[in-house]
């Protein structure tokens, strides 16, 4: 058997398996979608894996649609860079490409990340107490509030912090026994004021 009849045959054996592994390949490359939330830089060498299969199969892909194939498997959320890049015209080999999703990636996540952590912060702030139904709509609450709550000091105060009120160290003036007491006297004066008038 001669050295070309041996090519021959061994194509006619594997050229099937090897257009078949082609069409698979292409499929996948062809369907790559990448899903928020998910790292993009797997994503790519994934893609570029595929690319680089092909070329080996025989059936080489142009850098342009390598690249329009990666950028459009991108979702929403990489929209800017995309109008970016072919705003720019630019035309960089796929690793590069890869490097600027990656720091790209990097922005929009730090981006997101002080979002939501804005969001978790607000909350917690504020209590709301259910309204009763005890009095006429519109009325607003006909019982008076106790100022023992507001009068109670507040703890936290860190040890070397020094009152404005007495001078005194390891508390602050909303904290001061004796601005308390003061307030709660001048408090009582001036409602008791109001009343005689």
């Amino acid at each position: 058997m001669k050295a070309y009849d041996m090519i021959i045959h061994l194509r006619q054996l594997y050229q099937g398996q090897a257009r078949h592994e082609r069409f698979q390949i292409s499929k996948a490359l062809f369907s790559c979608k990448l899903s928020v939330g998910n790292p993009v830089g797997p994503h790519v060498l994934k893609m570029i894996g595929y690319v680089q299969t092909l070329e080996k199969l025989g059936f080489e892909l142009r850098t342009e649609l390598a690249t329009n194939l990666i950028l459009q498997s991108l979702p929403e959320l990489y929209k800017q860079f995309v109008v970016n890049y072919e705003m720019h015209e630019l035309d960089k080999p796929l690793l590069e490409l890869l490097k600027m999703l990656q720091t790209a990636e990097e922005s929009l996540t730090k981006g997101k990340r002080n979002y939501v952590l804005l969001v978790q912060g607000g909350k917690g702030k504020k209590k709301f107490k259910k309204a009763k139904k005890n009095g006429p709509k519109g009325k607003g609450n006909t019982e008076p509030k106790s100022d023992s709550s507001e009068l109670k000091p507040k703890g936290g105060v860190a040890k070397d912090s020094i009152c404005h009120h007495c001078g005194e160290v390891g508390h602050w003036e909303r904290n001061c026994k004796q601005y308390l007491a003061t307030k709660k006297k001048g408090e009582a004066s001036a409602s008791g004021t109001e009343e005689k008038k």
